[in-house]
């Protein structure tokens, strides 16, 4: 099954989550369902809908709750972005003016602050101790990622075993709890309840790597966003790791002159895109992520051949074949 027939399964259930992420946002407040709104219309791949709606169903969930937790992930999903905006400046958000550029800063923030809220009202409500759990904890390490990989800025001696650590928190944990709850939902067995947790960490740890990588190589309309906005930022990813420890000396001293200069001219990140080409930077990112995502697959192997099976797998292998 390819990833497009996956989307086309579930038409009627991503409409009804649609629909649940406008009214749950709905406020007396006024700016608050303008800017919910706003964000809804700017689009998204809605991967961890998705995932909680197959993973519920693999295991033979056939009620309306997978409904809800799908509009709460993305709830959670999307107050992590409003927030990395403000911390990264960045002025665009899947090629529209991102909130904190549109709004300010102070908007972008508090209006995490009441997605996050909002998500663990409609938990409190709607859900039950062992998904709230699996939640709380996926918010946690999201927020744990997230320091770790501001303390390591512009840091090139950041062992590659650290920064999966920081990728495992800051994005893997909460795909797999969107896996896990749909094998909450549907009562599954705990010997599959582990395997869909473990299928959404290598997921989500070929998701970060494949934004690593795209970061320096997909096309900018596509990716709704400059390319080399991580150097410009000191971010260290895997790509620049394994490009720093197999370069030359002058070449070293030169990624250490330029990472986290946000005026950085093309020419020199053209040059920095050369280096990648030649040390195989790129590509050795892409072929681990393709790794973690054989792994994955692996996972399945306790689920019949089913139709949300093959669904699930058509997700794996969007994930690491996207080009943005």
């Amino acid at each position: 099954m390819r990833f497009q027939e996956t989307l086309e399964l579930l038409t009627n259930n991503l409409s009804q989550v649609e629909r649940a992420i406008r009214n749950y946002a709905v406020s007396d407040v006024s700016l608050i369902p303008v800017i919910t709104n706003y964000l809804a219309d700017g689009g998204g791949k809605r991967i961890r809908p998705i995932l909680v709606l197959i993973c519920s169903r693999l295991c033979g969930y056939q009620e309306e709750k997978d409904i809800i937790h799908s509009c709460i992930v993305e709830f959670i999903h999307t107050a992590t972005l409003l927030h990395d905006d403000v911390i990264d400046g960045s002025e665009l958000r899947r090629g529209n003016p991102s909130v904190n550029s549109r709004w300010g800063e102070e908007t972008s923030i508090l209006l995490g602050d009441y997605l996050f809220s909002k998500s663990f009202c409609l938990l409190a409500k709607h859900s039950n101790f062992r998904v709230m759990e699996s939640l709380s904890k996926a918010s946690l390490n999201m927020a744990e990622g997230e320091i770790s990989q501001l303390i390591n800025s512009c840091n090139l001696s950041t062992p590659e075993g650290e920064y999966m650590e920081v990728i495992r928190r800051k994005t893997a944990e909460l795909i797999a709890s969107c896996c896990q709850i749909g094998a909450i939902l549907g009562e599954a067995p705990l010997l599959q309840e582990k395997a869909l947790t473990n299928f959404g960490l290598k997921i989500g740890t070929t998701f970060q790597l494949v934004d690593d990588v795209l970061d320096y190589s997909a096309e900018e309309k596509k990716l709704g966003k400059s390319i080399g906005k991580d150097f410009r930022e000191g971010k260290v990813t895997l790509p620049l790791i394994r490009l720093y420890n197999r370069c030359s000396a002058g070449e070293r001293n030169w990624i250490e002159d330029y990472l986290g200069n946000k005026y950085i001219k093309p020419e020199e990140l053209g040059y920095l895109l050369k280096m990648m080409d030649s040390y195989g930077a790129l590509e050795s990112t892409m072929e681990l992520a393709k790794s973690y995502v054989e792994s994955a697959k692996e996972e399945l192997k306790v689920f019949p051949d089913s139709l949300y099976l093959e669904a699930l797998t058509s997700v794996a292998d969007y994930i690491v074949s996207r080009d943005y």
